[in-house]
Order: C-alpha cells, then sequence, then structure tokens
C-alpha cells in the first residue's frame, strides 16, 4: 500500500527495459535537437556556444546534485533508508549542489549573458535531478513505464519551451526558461502523482539518515563527479582556447554521439537491481558472469553504433546543420569513440558501487580527470578540434581497463 491505495503490479523487466530505453531516448534526442534548433534560428554560432557551455556546467551540476544516489538507491534491497528519506536527500544535494556551481561560474564564465543562461540551466538541471530520485523509486517498485511516459512529455516540453521562445525573441536566456518551466510543470503534474502511488515520497528530513547517505555515497559521488567532468573541462579548455561559436559546432558535432552513451546506460540500468540481487543471493562469481555478459553486450552495441554513425554521420550532420559544418565532420567517428570509452567507465563505476568499493571508484575517475586536464591543452593545440576527442580517449581508457581488472580480481577472490 502507497498512500492507502493499492500499489500497482511490477512490470516484467523486458517490458521495463523497453520503456525506459524509448522514453530515455527520445528525451536525449530532443535535448540534442535543441542544439541543432538553437543554431537554426540564430545568425552565427554564438547562441550555440552559450549553450553549450551552460550544458557543461549543468552536466557537473548534475553530477554532484545526483550524488550518485540512484544506483545506492535501486540496489538498497534490505531497505536501509526509506523513499521519503531519498527524496529528502536530494533536496538538500540539490541545493548545496547549486551555490557551489553558481561560485565556480561566476568565477570562470566570460561573460554577463554566459552567467544569465547558465543560471537558468542549473534551475532546469535542478528540476531534472530531483525528477531522478523519483525515478529511483518507480525503478525500484518495477514500474518503469512511468519514467518512459514522463521521459516522452519531458521531450516535447522541452522541444516546445526552447523553441517557441527561441525564435519569438532570438534569445537563448528566455529559451532556457521555457523548457524549465514546461519540464517542471511535468514534474508536478506527471511525476509527483505517478510516483505517489508506488511509495510514500514526502520528505523526511532526519539528520542521521541524511548523515548515513552523505557518507556511503560521498566516495562514489566525487568519482562520478570527476568523471563526468572528463568531457567538460576538455570542453571547457576548447572553449577558452577558441571561442564560442567554434564550441558550439564542436557541440553540434559531438552531442549526437551522447545517444549512444546514454542508450548503453538505458539498457542496462533496469538490470542493476537483479545485479544487487544476484550478488547477494548467489555470490560474487555469478555476479562475474552476469557483469562480463552485460559489458560483453554494451560493448558489441556500442561498437556496431559506432560503426554504423562513423559512416553515415558526416552526410547527416551536413543535411542538419549546411554546408558550414562539412569541414568538421571528420570529428564525428572520434566523439563516438569517446562517448563510448565514457559509457564502459560509467558501467563499471555502477558495478562498482554494487560492489561497495568506492576506494577504486574514485581513483580510477580521479585518474582519468587528471589526465583529462593535463593532457587537454596540448591535444587542442595540436590537434584542434580532435583534441577534445583525444584527451578523452586517453583519460578514459586507461581508468577502464583498471576499473575491470579490479573489478575481475575481487570477484575472483
Amino acid at each position: 500500500m502507497a498512500n492507502g491505495v493499492a500499489r500497482p503490479q511490477p512490470l516484467s523487466t523486458a517490458a521495463n527495459t523497453i520503456w525506459n530505453l524509448i522514453g530515455c531516448l527520445f528525451y536525449l534526442g530532443c535535448q540534442w535537437l535543441t542544439t541543432v534548433i538553437v543554431v537554426v534560428l540564430s545568425s552565427d554560432y554564438s547562441n550555440s556556444g552559450f549553450l553549450a557551455f551552460a550544458m557543461s556546467i549543468g552536466n557537473m551540476f548534475a553530477s554532484l546534485a545526483l550524488y550518485k544516489i540512484r544506483t545506492y538507491q535501486v540496489s538498497d534491497i534490505a531497505n536501509e533508508h526509506s523513499s521519503s528519506g531519498y527524496v529528502a536527500f536530494r533536496f538538500a544535494t540539490i541545493a548545496a549542489s547549486f551555490a557551489l556551481l553558481a561560485i565556480y561560474l561566476v568565477v570562470i564564465a566570460p561573460g554577463g549573458a554566459t552567467v544569465t543562461s547558465t543560471l537558468i540551466f542549473l534551475l532546469f538541471k535542478a528540476d531534472e535531478t530531483f525528477v531522478d530520485v523519483l525515478y529511483g523509486v518507480d525503478q525500484k517498485h518495477g514500474r518503469m513505464d512511468y519514467i518512459g511516459k514522463s521521459q516522452l512529455l519531458r521531450g516535447i516540453a522541452t522541444l516546445v519551451g526552447f523553441t517557441i521562445p527561441l525564435a519569438t525573441t532570438g534569445s537563448v536566456f528566455y529559451a532556457i526558461t521555457g523548457m524549465a518551466v514546461l519540464c517542471t510543470a511535468n514534474t508536478l503534474l506527471f511525476d509527483i502523482p505517478h510516483t505517489q502511488r508506488l511509495d510514500v515520497i514526502s520528505p523526511r528530513f532526519n539528520k542521521g539518515d541524511l548523515v548515513r547517505l552523505a557518507r556511503a555515497c560521498f566516495l562514489p559521488t566525487v568519482a562520478n563527479f570527476c568523471a563526468t567532468s572528463i568531457v567538460s573541462v576538455a570542453r571547457q579548455g576548447y572553449g577558452i582556447i577558441a571561442g564560442d561559436e567554434l564550441l558550439g559546432i564542436y557541440a553540434s558535432i559531438a552531442t549526437p554521439a551522447v545517444l549512444i552513451q546514454a542508450g548503453a546506460a538505458f539498457l542496462y540500468s533496469p538490470l542493476i537491481g537483479k545485479m544487487a540481487v544476484v550478488l547477494h543471493d548467489k555470490g560474487k562469481r555469478d555476479f562475474m558472469r552476469v557483469f562480463i555478459k552485460v559489458l560483453s553486450a554494451i560493448a558489441a552495441i556500442m561498437s556496431l553504433g559506432t560503426i554504423v554513425l562513423s559512416v553515415v554521420g558526416g552526410q547527416v550532420l551536413v543535411l542538419v546543420f549546411g554546408q558550414g559544418i562539412a569541414p568538421y565532420t571528420s570529428v564525428f567517428p572520434y566523439a563516438l569513440a569517446g562517448t563510448t570509452s565514457i559509457a564502459i567507465l560509467l558501467y563499471i563505476n555502477d558495478v562498482l558501487i554494487i560492489l561497495r568499493d568506492s576506494r577504486t571508484q574514485i581513483a580510477i575517475n580521479a585518474l582519468a580527470l587528471i589526465s583529462s586536464a593535463a593532457l587537454s591543452w596540448p591535444l587542442i593545440s595540436a590537434f584542434a578540434m580532435n583534441g577534445v576527442n583525444l584527451a578523452i580517449l586517453f583519460a578514459v581508457v586507461p581508468a577502464a581497463l583498471i576499473g575491470f581488472v579490479r573489478i575481475v580480481t575481487k570477484c575472483s577472490g
């Protein structure tokens, strides 16, 4: 029973996977379309640069505000914390992350227009990160159809909320504001009522619970911040060196590659809870077999997607953005390779969380971030736009290999 109402029955793993994959890919596709729309409806790539900068800061904000709780929440099969506790904790992480990134933004932003656009984008990301904790409740109760439907609605809200203000005012600030307002309305009118059918989600601020969650996920959060900042640091470096317009061109090319990375996450995320059950009930050796099987599937699917998109991607980008982007399409295959490596690293991170091995997780991701920061400037100076992708690859691949070896060693002992 939830709120005195009979709880809806869980769906099958296949149904949950399909709903989650369709909805989340649609939402991400709509987010990518905003990077197309901002180019089409603007006179140059400057607005695209503003949006790309805001997105890079927004990704850093999300990695902190999410506090890597989703995997911990779904794998909490012993129910050590209530849904109300997870929701309360998310409110706390959003407030702290917003304050921290706002200060960071004011320090590094190149101009006032960038600051205002990015601040409103952080509000958009605050809503997005809040709804993620509701998705965790949905997933834990086997109703990822709620997630898929929500993401479909949010995708439409993103396109409508972004396009109409941009077309009428030419302002990225108003465009981001529009999608933030409509997506927040979706949270209030769809997500909260549906999740309330499954469990009590009114926030319960218990100091002891908040402290325990903060401690449990602190190292995974730092590790996840490092992982998501690998790309952000490289992109910000390129923006500082090359300027907003070239950064906007790079973002227009590279953002579609993120769909491959996200697709991998949406394929395996419904299995997180089941992997935790395998570890709990059958032991580490059976868990390792599942880990290898899922990793092999991710690698195969992403490799195939990378090959196919590398062949047709250049023509599609020219079709969407026009001949002006043609000189830069050779960057696309390298961007695909970079996102593939990051997707595998993020999967390894989630497996390390299930194993509660936060020390290895933070070590490999800190190594990758330091490598990205150290390599970005010389590689960008040597290879221009493609230096961003090379910095990502050279930073991520060694970290993923170390994590893989650690998981295999830990589960074999």
